[in-house]
């Protein structure tokens, strides 16, 4: 991201703190120092107000993790917006009630800790310190005081420890643990048949499709949709307008030379004499003799595996492997390189004694020229200096946009940038700049949406920061039943195909209950059982219906007992369950047991958020009342 606006406080840090002190729930959001004005609050929990605006900042995140879950668009049976959003109050509800309920049972964090704490964080670092200037500048560009940040921290740092405390003591007992496994490793003997309709059971009229048409209207609707204003401030573009100085370009070389250059490696070899103080001298002239063989024309590496008292090299001759600079104590390293290949040095003396180096080969060391990683200095330059100039230009649009907050113009033009604006758009999808989901979820939250302001600085991938506002609103609208027609056909047909395969399975279970047997259905129906054996609970063959199916139906006594389901394509499809067993490997391991400690964790933590959620006091606001 944009390390000066990291440095100055906005970006991607920004999100970092928030996640920081934000409660691990489904939904985040719990903020009480971000904004709240006169608007009533969308709850009130045991006195304490959930606003409108963290409703807002939380049912944008609720709605876009869904859109992402579902491929892009909303599905219809997720149902209205009203209905989400009532859903993602429920969420904050119960945070809320969990957040009051760690305060009253006095789960803490020391200020000690809490103030380690917050000098640890990445966020308020500089030069590999705490820098007070950047905490106190993080926390004003966040909307916080020093003590609000403080307090939210604390709060969430104690719903932590309550969430340990319910890890912490949550256990099972091994013979559970084994009916457990047992159950997890069952295995279910299933045969299937399937009845799939005739192609003309189903015949759908003109005024079937106009009732349909007509009585659900919301539908075949086109979604509302808006088209934004926005100033787009990148990087990159930032990086396009600024010049460098090759002066500039040669010191960064300069100053940077070990960086473009690959470390030098020597490979060599050497013999040691250990010596002391007192008889330094003495082995100091047994080197020199030694040297005086090798000269001779004795092998360095016999001499080393004779004579060293280094027994590693020893008993390799001497050798001591590639060596970069560093490695060594300093006198060896700097005879060792001084040395030309195949050269011997003159005898070293360092701490271990008397050393004779022999150099055999030397590589790396090569430095880049200065053209060929001049592109490369010259972006490390725009860029240092983009990321400056960026943050002085997102600071001077917030100011405008604030003071100005029902028009982007008088910004852009005072600033000198482009004011762009989108197609149309509605929540789930867009073009261009719409593809963005910040974007999205900007345009239809808060007084962006229901006031028509300035939006503040929404910041996407790649470096880019954008500021919107809406510039015209298209109302939900019901399509012409004659650009829908087709559709409502197709789903009248799926959903008559349904109704036929499900009273044909209706009929086909009373029979086989009564004692027809599923050879004698399969020859009414001019259809193939399927014998898929044992399946084992969870199987990805047969399809993942039929297996659930099986293992929800009773254990079979005597007889084979049956059972049926419809399938995603419309066919009904039989399913006989002749035989339960349980495998044999199936045992409580310790993984299992783990995983099953976890289950019950989760239950219990479930448990406690709907309990307290039950005995809390909440006054919602109704809905017409609220400025969405």
């Amino acid at each position: 991201m944009l390390q000066a606006i990291r440095d100055k406080v906005t970006g991607w840090i920004a999100y970092g703190i928030i996640f920081l002190i934000s409660i691990p729930f489904a939904l985040w959001g719990v903020n009480s120092y971000f904004g709240g004005g006169e608007a009533p609050p969308a709850a009130v929990v045991n006195g304490e107000e959930i606003s409108l605006q963290e409703l807002d900042r939380a049912y944008a995140n609720y709605r876009q993790r869904l859109i992402q879950l579902f491929g892009g668009s909303m599905p219809e049976t997720l149902g209205d917006e009203q209905a989400l959003r009532q859903r993602v109050l429920d969420q904050l509800v119960e945070e809320f009630a969990l957040r009051q309920y760690a305060f009253e049972q006095r789960y803490r964090i020391s200020d000690a800790d809490l103030n380690n704490m917050i000098r640890s964080m990445d966020a308020f670092q500089r030069d590999g310190g705490f820098d007070s200037e950047i905490y106190q500048a993080q926390l004003r560009s966040l909307g916080y005081s020093t003590l609000g940040f403080e307090q939210e921290l604390r709060r969430s740092r104690a719903i932590e420890q309550l969430q340990a405390g319910i890890r912490g003591t949550a256990f099972t007992v091994p013979a559970i643990a084994q009916e457990f496994a047992e159950l997890a490793g069952q295995e279910r003997r299933i045969r299937s048949l399937r009845f799939s309709p005739p192609a003309d059971a189903v015949e759908v009229t003109a005024e079937e499709i106009e009732q349909r048409y007509l009585a659900l209207p919301q539908l075949y609707q086109t979604p509302e949709q808006v088209r934004i204003e926005y100033i787009e401030v990148s990087l990159e573009s930032v990086k396009a307008g600024i010049g460098i100085d090759p002066a500039d370009l040669r010191r960064r070389y300069e100053d940077n030379l070990s960086a473009y250059s690959s470390p030098e490696i020597r490979r060599a070899s050497h013999i040691l004499l250990q010596a002391d103080d007192e008889n330094s001298d003495e082995v100091r002239q047994r080197i020199a003799d030694v040297r005086a063989r090798i000269e001779g024309g004795e092998a360095f590496a016999d001499l080393a595996r004779e004579l060293s008292d280094d027994p590693v090299s020893a008993a390799e001759g001497g050798a001591l492997g590639e060596i970069e600079r560093g490695i060594m104590v300093a006198a060896f390293e700097a005879a060792l390189f001084a040395l030309e290949v195949g050269q011997l040095s003159e005898p070293v003396r360092t701490s271990f004694g008397w050393h004779l180096i022999l150099l055999h080969e030397v590589t790396g060391g090569e430095v880049q020229a200065f053209e060929s990683v001049r592109a490369e200095l010259e972006d490390e330059l725009r860029t240092e200096q983009a990321e400056s100039q960026i943050f002085d230009l997102v600071e001077g649009l917030s100011n405008l946009a604030y003071e100005q907050p029902d028009s982007l113009l008088p910004a852009a033009e005072q600033l000198g940038l482009e004011l762009r604006q989108s197609d149309w758009f509605d929540r789930g999808s867009g073009q261009g700049i719409a593809a963005e989901a910040p974007v999205r979820n900007a345009a239809f939250a808060g007084d962006v949406y229901s006031q028509g302001l300035n939006s503040e600085a929404i910041e996407l991938g790649n470096d880019r920061i954008v500021f919107l506002r809406l510039a015209e609103r298209r109302d939900a609208a019901t399509k012409p039943l004659e650009t829908v027609e087709a559709q409502i056909r197709a789903e009248l047909l799926r959903s008559g195909r349904r109704e036929a395969s499900l009273k044909a399975g209706i009929e086909a279970l009373e029979m086989l209950n009564s004692g027809t047997s599923l050879e004698q259905l399969a020859r009414q129906w001019s259809a193939v059982i399927d014998d898929h054996g044992f399946v084992a609970r969870g199987a990805s063959e047969p399809e993942s219906m039929l297996v659930d199916r099986a293992f929800r139906m009773p254990r079979p006594d005597a007889a084979a007992s049956f059972d049926g389901v419809v399938v995603p394509d419309g066919d009904y499809v039989v399913v006989e369950l002749a035989e339960v067993r349980v495998s044999a490997e199936a045992s409580a391991s310790d993984d299992l047991t783990d995983n099953l400690a976890n289950t019950v964790s989760a239950a219990d933590y479930q448990s406690l958020l709907r309990l307290l959620t039950r005995q809390a006091e909440v006054v919602r606001t109704p809905p017409d009342e609220l400025d969405y």
